[in-house]
């Protein structure tokens, strides 16, 4: 937004719109309207959460949940298109040139099923809705191209079930299914270290809700999922925009053969993947309810090492200027061991 971009958020799926968004507002939306079905207390505005449970029955708990709800959003992918054309066609205040679909965990589930089940939906013009999609957090099966839109997909390690098993929390992926090779419209980054939430921005409501957690000795990780996310925008408005530019290629983490077991370096970090200050000069072991253990054969080289780190981000094209800046004061300058 600080280039100039605007940004929307859409309630396209019928358990969530009327069951929170309605009922927080009942006079605002009281001609919100969508076809009968359940609402999201019918779901316990839940993804399964289970202890002592495998990674396959974690992943079948998500199935079903997937199989009720999905037709539970007949409207969704309808409604999407209809946001873009609003969006194009000045009835918002303003008239976009290019629009990309994206969300994030469930509604990046959301975006992948456009992507693959909507196909076929135009805009009055003819045109399609969509110059790109940014499935972020989800996973799945590999997804197709989408003639005539880029597609990034964006994944954390802590979408991998084998992090998550610990937490006893399901998710939209299975193993590594979702890889699949580069394209003239596709990339796929996997970033290590990255978590499903952000704490190092959280919101009160979040910290509120977290403050429950038994940490053994740990601290909410500082790693910057918002400017990820921020330069994997970014490619993708130059994406859409120039015809000649080329994103860097796809980045996955190391993994067991086609297992989603990640590959660790001697702190317990995973290898491969888009890489970021946080795990090439790390100060802490990022791992699901891990106690923090800070490496200390560095000390006294860290501002080198991080500057260094910071600068192959921003070369890599994973990091902007403004936001390493923002690292740099936030992070590396008051690190004190």
């Amino acid at each position: 937004m600080r280039n100039g971009h605007a940004w929307i958020e859409i309630d396209s799926q019928a358990p969530s719109a009327i069951g929170k968004i309605k009922s927080a507002d009942p006079e605002r939306y009281k001609n919100m309207t969508f076809i009968p079905g359940p609402i999201s207390d019918h779901f316990a505005d839940n993804i399964p959460f289970v202890t002592e449970i495998t990674k396959e029955s974690l992943r079948a708990a998500y199935d079903e949940f997937k199989k009720e709800w999905w037709p539970a959003t007949l409207q969704s992918p309808e409604i999407i298109a209809a946001a873009s054309y609003a969006l194009r066609s000045g009835q918002l205040g303003l008239r976009a040139d290019r629009v990309v679909l994206s969300g994030l965990s469930q509604t990046g589930g959301v975006t992948r099923r456009f992507i693959t089940h909507s196909s076929h939906l135009r805009l009055p013009d003819g045109e399609l809705p969509f110059e790109g999609f940014i499935p972020c957090q989800s996973g799945g099966e590999a997804l197709p191209d989408f003639p005539g839109s880029a597609i990034i997909e964006l994944l954390g390690e802590s979408e991998f079930q084998s992090v998550r098993l610990s937490c006893g929390v399901s998710g939209q992926m299975n193993e590594t299914k979702h890889r699949r090779p580069d394209s003239e419209g596709f990339r796929l980054y996997e970033v290590a270290g990255m978590a499903h939430r952000e704490s190092r921005y959280a919101s009160q409501t979040d910290l509120k809700r977290w403050s429950v957690a038994d940490l053994k000795g740990a601290e909410w990780s500082t790693f910057a999922n918002s400017f990820i996310y921020h330069a994997v925008f970014d490619l993708m408005e130059k994406w859409t925009k120039d015809p000649l530019f080329t994103p860097p290629p796809s980045a996955i983490l190391k993994t067991v053969g086609d297992s989603d077991e990640i590959v660790r370096d001697f702190h317990g970090n995973a290898l491969g993947g888009v890489r970021t200050i946080h795990t090439d000069v790390p100060l802490a072991r990022l791992i699901a309810a891990t106690p923090k253990g800070r490496p200390n054969w560095y000390w006294a080289i860290y501002r080198q090492r991080a500057g260094q780190a910071l600068r192959e981000c921003i070369d890599a094209g994973f990091l902007l200027d403004a936001d390493a800046e923002t690292l740099r004061r936030e992070t590396v300058e008051k690190v004190s061991f």
